[in-house]
């Protein structure tokens, strides 16, 4: 199973991903290559950004963390937006493949 950690702050996105789909074999998982777009476009998107401080790893495979923090006001908008991307396509994947998928929202403030 994948579990997701999606902590939003209003400048602040953090994301830890672990584990895979096991809908099925290795190169040919659907729903663990949706899972892989929707975090690693993300994650590239975010820390390309003007105005927003990026840190993340992929140290292994089936693992992805990162975090994106808005350094200025316009940038705010931007790290709101990926952190609504990422919970509607995590909760879309983990509503067609509950045993596939797990996602856990926490807000911070």
């Amino acid at each position: 199973m994948i579990s997701v950690l999606l902590v939003k702050g209003r400048s602040l996105l953090r994301c830890e991903a672990e584990g895979h789909a096991l809908f099925d074999k290795k190169g040919q998982d659907i729903v663990c290559a949706a899972a892989t777009i929707l975090l690693r476009t993300a994650a590239q998107t975010l820390s390309q950004r003007p105005g927003i401080s990026f840190s993340g790893e992929e140290p292994v495979r089936g693992k992805i963390a990162f975090e994106a923090r808005a350094d200025q006001d316009s940038a705010r908008a931007e790290i709101e937006f990926a952190a609504d991307f990422l919970q509607k396509g995590f909760e879309s994947l983990a509503k067609e493949f509950p045993q596939n998928v797990r996602l856990e929202c926490k807000l911070e403030e």
